[in-house]
């Protein structure tokens, strides 16, 4: 049995209406809703998408996602080229967890997350001792490469547009 977590995604960038087929059946087997607690969202095609967007950005959620991750929905994007980000609760012995992905990136980035904002991640301090340790040593460039990895820059969610 898997542990269910409330999680959303929220998808964005540009899709051809005669693609958008692959993304409406994983939106249909995530089991996911507009709302939380709402029935789940079964899309048709691409007007029932352009409906359903959240201000820019079209926003799925299921408060009872298996292991916080929607695999088929996040693999589908990533296929057409969708910008995703998404949130996963906190619960039980589980870290809240942000995972972004752009068109372009070789893999989501996967970091752990506040339950309170979505927009803050944290780095784990074993890691910020490193870069202490290289400034206090003078290793300037070693220090500077460990903050870049571990503050990764991640461009916008551009917003969910059919072409």
């Amino acid at each position: 049995m898997s542990a269910r977590f409330s999680t959303w995604i929220r998808i964005g960038g540009r899709i051809e209406r005669s693609k958008i087929e692959p993304l409406l059946k994983a939106i249909r087997e995530a089991s996911v809703s507009l709302e939380w607690g709402d029935a789940c969202f079964e899309p048709k095609d691409a007007d029932e998408l352009l409906e359903a967007k959240e201000s820019e950005w079209l926003r799925l959620c299921d408060d009872q996602a298996s292991w916080g991750e929607f695999p088929e929905l996040e693999a589908a994007c990533r296929k057409l080229g969708l910008g995703y980000v998404r949130h996963t609760e906190a619960a039980l012995d589980c870290d809240a967890e942000r995972v972004d992905f752009r068109h372009g990136m070789k893999k989501p980035l996967v970091r752990v997350g506040s339950n309170v904002n979505i927009d803050v991640t944290f780095v784990p301090s074993d890691a910020l001792r490193e870069v202490i340790s290289h400034l206090e040593g003078r290793q300037t460039d070693k220090a500077l490469r460990a903050l870049r990895k571990l503050c990764r820059e991640v461009p916008e969610l551009p917003p969910f547009e059919v072409v």
